[in-house]
This record gives structure tokens, sequence and C-alpha cells, in this order.
């Protein structure tokens, strides 16, 4: 018996159902179901749990959404006994060099991360599926060939934060926002920042891209001095979509005299370390929308096990998606100085979607394989 485990986050009331689901046994699953093709393109190997080989391609290895997925990653492959490597891309302008690279390996699978323009790639998702290679994303789209995503609802996350500020400091807020038109998680995050104004009295000032504009710690930085510059006291908040732009922003408030965020505050998304410890210290990141990339990873790993080890095809009983290219989605949690992780926490104690069964040892949020469990950080 399998168990699969779908997220239950009661510190924000967001309940995602416990499923416990059978797989079949040894590593063929169904022979009839593991050699049908279910998608379009060519039924990604079925394999032996020691045979499976999993390459992970990422980019920028300095944001902990992608330091936390990838340790993830790394404690799962360990805990099933499977071959992994993660190839981290760096620059944009790398990844179809390195994405050809891993193709050209042949995995079992290939998961990639978040991606920009990830649509011009499809070229290179019909070349590993049609070798046989199984394509996931993990926090990332879906695009033709792509077996499934893990992620939250972008959208959710972004009115939550909106919700809390206005909750905060009332409905007569002056903000703006960073986009990050890098991605569609990104775009969702931004759109609904933007569009929250349209039925409340808060005021948009302005909006920019910052992936138009270079590097996203430089652009976070001079955008919002620039912003200070024009605004002045006006400028009371601004919505980041990723910590990273976040991080640098509160940095020029600082810069600019306001220590404390008293007169222009920030709000960021991903949640770790580094912006927990700026909502402690009082700085001017006042929120965050803490994810459970953990519990992404997680569930991706479920599904090539699924897929590529019981021979199980999407919709059949005990998979844990339901149709080629699904979306998993679970919820993560506003953060605030109020409920902020303290440094030496375990990661997975920031979100309790284990409820009553936190003791089980046997269940992925207790693995300590490969680098162990992902730990909060002054």
């Amino acid at each position: 018996m399998k168990r699969k485990f779908l997220s239950v986050l009661l510190a924000t009331g967001l309940i995602l159902s416990l499923a416990a689901c059978s797989g079949g046994s040894g590593s063929s699953g169904d022979k009839e179901s593991a050699s049908k093709p279910f998608d379009g393109y060519e039924r990604p190997a079925v394999v032996g749990k020691e045979e499976v080989s999993i390459i992970y391609l990422i980019s920028n290895m300095t944001d902990e959404s992608n330091i936390r997925c990838e340790q993830q990653a790394a404690v799962e492959a360990a805990h099933r006994g499977w071959d992994y490597q993660v190839i981290n891309y760096e620059k944009e302008d790398n990844f179809r060099e390195y994405f050809q690279n891993a193709i050209s390996q042949q995995p079992t699978a290939i998961i990639i991360g978040v991606t920009q323009s990830f649509d011009s790639y499809k070229d290179l998702v019909a070349q590993a599926r049609d070798a046989g290679i199984g394509v996931y994303s993990n926090d990332n789209s879906v695009i033709d060939g792509v077996i499934s995503n893990s992620t939250m609802d972008n959208a959710e996350a972004a009115k939550a934060i909106m919700d809390q500020v206005v909750a905060d400091h009332g409905s007569t807020l002056q903000y703006a926002v960073y986009e990050l038109a890098m991605s569609e998680v990104m775009t969702l995050r931004a759109d609904e920042a933007k569009a929250y104004a349209e039925n409340t009295e808060l005021k948009l000032l302005d909006s920019i891209d910052l992936a138009s504009t270079g590097d996203l710690n430089t652009a976070g930085y001079t955008i919002a001095q620039t912003w200070l510059q024009q605004y002045g006291d006006k400028l009371q908040f601004i919505f980041c979509s990723a910590d990273t732009p976040a991080l640098s922003a509160a940095e020029a408030i600082v810069q600019a005299g306001d220590k404390n965020g008293a007169k222009t505050f920030v709000s960021g998304v991903d949640g770790g370390s580094s912006t927990w410890s700026y909502i402690r210290n009082n700085t001017p990141i006042k929120y965050t929308y803490s994810q459970p990339f953990e519990y992404f990873t997680h569930m991706t790993f479920e599904v090539i096990d699924d897929i590529q080890v019981e021979g199980l095809n999407p919709g059949d009983d005990g998979c844990t998606i339901s149709k080629a290219g699904e979306y998993m989605t679970a919820p993560g949690i506003v953060t605030t100085v109020d409920n902020c992780p303290a440094a030496g926490d375990s990661i997975h104690s920031v979100f309790n979607y284990y409820g009553e069964e936190a003791d089980d040892e046997e269940a992925w949020y207790n693995w300590t394989d490969g680098p162990g469990i992902y730990e909060v950080t002054e």
C-alpha cells in the first residue's frame, strides 16, 4: 500500500484531503496500462524502483524557492533509492543547451522548475517525450507534453496578501506592483494584485515588469529608489511577485531613511529564511506568502513513481493525477511578524499539512535522507 499525502494546512483553514492510494505490485503495474500512450506521445518508460534516474533542471540557486525545491528533490531521490542529478542552468539563455544535454543522458524523467518563456521549448519537451522520457513541471507551468505541474493557486495567494494588507492598514492605501512576466505563476500574482484596486478604494500608482530590466536584485533596488523619488510618501506599499526583488526593494527603502517601513512597506511571495529574517527584524518587508515548496516537490515525485514505476496512467485507480497535464495545487500561508518561523525550525512546522499525523515516522515530511530536512536559519 502506497500512501499519497495531499496537504492539510490547518493554520490557514485551507484543507486538502488526505488520500490513501494503492499502486500495482512490483515495478510494472498493469501491463496493458503501462504500454498504452495517454497524451499523444510515447508513453514514458516504466522501470524498476532501483533503475529510476532523475534530472532536475533548475535556474538561479540563489533564490530560496529553488534551493528548497532542490533540497527536497534530493531528499526524495535518496529516500527512494533513485539516481539523481541537478542541472543549474543559471541563465535563461542557457536553458535550451542544458535541456538538450539532459535529454541526451536518457534519464527516466526530467523535472523542470520555473522557466522563463517556457512555451518556446515545446520542441524539446516533444523530443524528450518521443524518447520515452517523462517530463514534469515543479512550480512551473504546463505546456504540451508536460505530464503534471505541482504549484499553488497563484492568484489566490496574491489575493490573500492583499486581503491581509487591507485588514491591517485600511482600504485607502496607494501602492505599486513589481511584475515578473518571466513565467505564468508570476504573471498570475501580479495581475491579481493590480486588479485588486478595481473593487476597492486602493489606488494603483504604478507597475513594472522587472524581467525586462535585467538582474532582479538590481532592478528591485533601483526601481524602488525611482518610485520613492517620484511618489514620495504617497507610495505606501509595494507588492512584489517574488521575494528576491522584495528584499532589494526593502534595502532601497532602508537607504532612503525608512528603516522599519513606517512610510513604505513591502510584501513578497515565496517564503524562506532570508525573507523571514527580514520580517522578524522589523524591516520594510512586512508580508510574504510562504509556499510549501517541499510539498510541491513531493507530489511531483509521487507522480513519477505512479507513472514510471507503478506503471499507472493518469486517471487510473490509485494514480495521483486524473489526467495528463494536470495542475496539482496546495495552499501556502500569509506570513507576518505574528506567525514568522524561528531560526532552527523545521520547514515542515511552517505548514501544518500533516494534521494529527505529525509523528508518523514513515510520512514524507519526516524523511531525513540525503541532505535532510530544510531548517530555517537566521
